[in-house]
């Protein structure tokens, strides 16, 4: 196996580590590219019954899917669990053969930031991956491995509140972009940065729910916050207003008080992130999956130095 670094965000086991080989592989097929990709989501716990829901969502995710593996891991060191994943498939093979590692490894990304981002919204929580290691076929059929550096985090443990049936569900290019900043707005610790997040995925829902062609993003996201979603004028009016100063919209100055402020309307705009959605993709509002009580857990004075 040859090793590669690539970036990654969040790590649970430290130093990094060969994950053997995958579990599943594609067979060789013409024209394609076969490529497993493993890695491991810490805190997570499946039941039996899931993994049939997680082959489902993971056809959803716009790649060429061949099969999916999931296995109980430990960390050995703090005992937290998690859950070791491989997703096969197959893509198109780069023009040059020695750049098919590259491919692989981006390919990877891109899959395990849109499953991640349909589990994440399952679990009601930001559900992060480690140690990414993407696995594909070199040069006179040897297998090329892609391993990530070393890294770690401490992750409280998760489950997936699935509903009943995950079969109809169709997640658009805007619900998956919506997804990628749901997912990096939840359990954030920086309300600004927690709070952007979250408003820049209520935009991309506003635009994607409210269609009326030439109306600013204003009153997209005013008809979506309060006539769609049930939320009161003024709620909107102190979330637009602290998102203009983030955005340094209007000559609004981010100040302590916008901070403190932010520390509150961040779980509104989640819970209004999370509820449009749930509304475009056909959900109930009052069953699963809801936000879990442990994603806004931080010190509120943390960054107000």
């Amino acid at each position: 196996m040859t090793e590669d670094h690539a970036q990654y965000g969040t790590y649970l086991f430290t130093p990094a580590q060969f994950l053997g080989h995958p579990t599943v592989f594609p067979p060789k097929a013409q024209g394609k590219l076969p490529v497993s990709a493993q890695f491991i989501v810490p805190g997570l716990r499946l039941a039996n019954k899931d993994r049939k829901r997680l082959t489902q969502l993971a056809q959803k995710c716009g790649i060429d899917l061949w099969a999916v593996d999931t296995k109980s891991a430990q960390n050995e060191r703090t005992k937290e669990s998690a859950t070791l994943f491989t997703l096969a498939f197959y893509v198109s093979p780069a023009s040059n053969e020695d750049k098919n590692g590259e491919v692989a490894i981006s390919t990877s990304r891109l899959l395990v930031e849109r499953f991640l981002g349909l589990l994440s919204f399952f679990a009601g929580t930001r559900l992060s991956f480690a140690h990414l290691q993407a696995t594909t076929i070199g040069k006179e059929g040897h297998y090329i491995g892609v391993l990530p550096p070393a890294g770690r985090a401490s992750t409280p443990p998760t489950l997936v509140d699935f509903p009943d049936d995950v079969s109809n569900i169709a997640p658009s290019d805007d619900v998956y972009s919506a997804l990628f900043w749901l997912r990096r707005g939840l359990a954030e610790r920086d309300p600004i940065e927690t709070f952007s997040a979250l408003m820049v995925c209520l935009q991309i829902m506003a635009r994607h729910i409210v269609v009326r062609r030439g109306a600013s993003i204003t009153s997209l996201v005013r008809e979506l916050v309060v006539s769609r979603l049930g939320a009161s004028p003024q709620l909107f009016n102190r979330l637009w207003k602290a998102r203009n100063a983030v955005v340094a919209h209007g000559n609004l100055p981010i100040t302590p008080e916008v901070v403190l402020e932010l520390i509150g309307l961040k779980i509104e705009a989640a819970i209004l992130a999370f509820n449009s959605i749930k509304l475009s993709l056909g959900m109930p509002m009052d069953e699963p999956p809801l936000l879990a009580q442990t994603c806004f857990e931080t010190d509120a004075y943390i960054y107000l130095d």
